[in-house]
């Protein structure tokens, strides 16, 4: 049976109004969590009821591996410690892995803030917690830039960036998505996250990242990503098939709004981004190259 919080927080994460990997992650996790906490079943039974209400979680997310790996560290100890007089062990090891997968975020943003400096201009697209948290980390040490920001269509997530960065009082613009070509011109860096990083070092992130990768290559601005090695597709075989979310066509043109019945749309969620746009990755175990991060992901998460 799928409780009622998971069922909460799955309708918010499909409806974007939880967003962006890392607190995707953290919102389920902690709604499993609540699950385990409450349950009173043992062995099968309980296990039954954890997976059940880990694959609803993941089924309103599928591109999300940072979602899927901490979920599937919570499935492997509930195999661990199925009984009831354990279940203290099971809650202390979970809060123990999102405490540590916390501070890593906050190690991720520190080192990217250390890349902002006095007269930066940073574009961005979409909304990142751990780009949005680089920003307000190099502002707090008094570094003076500017952040132009994208509207990111159709859900205009860039919003949330624009508004969460002028409240902080941070030099923001925002423009929209066709007119990056030009402000990449005079942009020092492009910073995104990233929802998924493949194996050979390519990502996927929010549609319009390729293009924007692309332009920004053209104008040697650097393409940094943020992001957690958690983000790693592990599963070699969903990586050769990662299927690209479609996302409600109304997000677009709505037919209360006059959409033609006979007009075919498209709404992918995301797009994939070739390592070779790619400059460097930022993650909580240092800073690597597609090509090093490809390295170190076949020698550690074997």
């Amino acid at each position: 049976m799928i409780k009622t919080n998971i069922l909460k927080i799955g309708k918010d994460i499909k409806e974007i109004k939880i967003q962006g990997a890392s607190k995707i992650e953290l919102a389920a996790v902690l709604g499993i969590l609540e699950v385990i906490n409450q349950s009173k079943l043992e062995g099968n039974d309980f296990l039954g009821e954890v997976v059940e209400n880990i694959n609803y979680l993941i089924s309103q997310r599928p591109n999300e591996p940072k979602l899927r790996n901490s979920l599937s560290y919570i499935w492997q100890m509930s195999n661990k410690y199925q009984s009831v007089k354990e279940r203290n062990v099971l809650v202390e090891l979970i809060n123990s892995y999102e405490k540590t997968t916390e501070t890593n975020n906050e190690l991720i943003s520190e080192y990217a803030s250390q890349m902002i400096t006095n007269g930066s201009t940073i574009l961005t697209h979409c909304h990142s917690n751990l780009v949005e948290n680089a920003f307000k980390k190099a502002y707090d040490r008094g570094i003076d830039f500017e952040v132009i920001c994208t509207e990111t269509r159709p859900r205009f997530q860039g919003r949330i960036t624009a508004k969460a960065l002028c409240e902080y009082g941070i030099n923001t613009t925002q423009i929209v998505d066709s007119a990056v070509s030009a402000y990449l011109k005079k942009a020092d860096l492009f910073i995104t996250g990233a929802d998924v990083i493949f194996q050979d070092g390519s990502i996927m992130n929010k549609v319009g990242t390729h293009t924007i990768s692309l332009v920004a290559k053209n104008f040697k601005t650097p393409h940094i990503v943020l992001t957690s090695t958690h983000c790693v597709e592990t599963d070699i075989f969903v990586s050769l098939n990662e299927q690209i979310e479609e996302r409600n066509i109304d997000e677009i043109w709505s037919e209360a709004d006059g959409r033609p019945d006979n007009l075919k749309l498209k709404n992918p969620s995301f797009d994939i981004v070739p390592n070779d746009l790619i400059d460097k990755f930022i993650t909580e175990e240092g800073v690597f190259s597609p090509e090093t991060l490809a390295i170190w992901v076949r020698k550690n998460l074997k």
